[in-house]
């Protein structure tokens, strides 16, 4: 099917996956299939989500990461991803009104790492997802049930899933004032996933407070 005629039936054009970095790679043969949701879970789900997206950004990508708090720029760039290209969003966590705003993020960003507030219902979710396919982006869902404001990624019928869980902190064994790298325990699996991975990774980390 000729690039035109995708365009006038309006079948999604396939694009080449996003790149990850070097630990990832075993994990995401590939890089991240564009038009897929994954779902981050764990205790290490947001500094995944930020470690997935690191390399697409600095191969050119913008990255929107939307509806999760506390997140600062710094924390962000210690996790790989080029400052130039991330853009922090806290729209309404009414549903109607964070489907919107993710909606019209999507037009414009390749990288979409969002937390779902608790109001956002499945049939909405749903119409995101759709979106992020036609766009061909990716959206990456986050789960903070720390935080009880926030709802979790089983509302989005998500492609892959990923779990991480942290195994030990490095950094501050021989007197270091920070801790600088956190190793965990990832397992890949879901739908769009054939055969289930697992693994033991490092993830970059300055400070204690990307521990989430």
């Amino acid at each position: 099917m000729t690039t035109e005629l995708r365009t006038r039936l309006g079948t999604p054009l396939v694009r080449a996956p996003l790149p990850v970095a070097a630990p990832l790679a075993s994990l995401f043969a590939g890089g991240l299939v564009r038009g897929r949701t994954v779902a981050c879970t764990g205790d290490a789900a947001l500094s995944t989500a930020l470690a997935l997206s690191a390399a697409a950004t600095r191969a050119g990508s913008w990255l929107a990461v939307v509806g999760v708090p506390n997140l600062g720029v710094a924390a962000a760039i210690e996790a790989g991803v080029a400052v130039e290209r991330i853009v922090l969003a806290q729209p309404p966590r009414a549903s109607r009104e964070w489907i919107a705003t993710v909606a019209a993020l999507v037009e414009g960003f390749d990288v979409l790492i969002v937390a779902p507030p608790a109001s956002l219902v499945a049939h909405d979710a749903r119409r995101l997802q759709s979106r992020i396919l036609a766009r061909q982006s990716v959206l990456i869902v986050v789960d903070l049930p720390a935080l009880p404001s926030l709802g979790s990624t089983d509302v989005f019928s998500s492609d892959i899933d990923v779990h991480t869980d942290t195994v030990s902190w490095s950094g501050i064994e021989r007197g270091g004032s920070h801790i600088t790298q956190r190793t965990v325990r990832m397992r890949i699996d879901g739908r769009r996933c054939p055969t289930p991975r697992e693994e033991t990774i490092a993830l970059p980390c300055s400070t204690p407070r990307l521990a989430s």
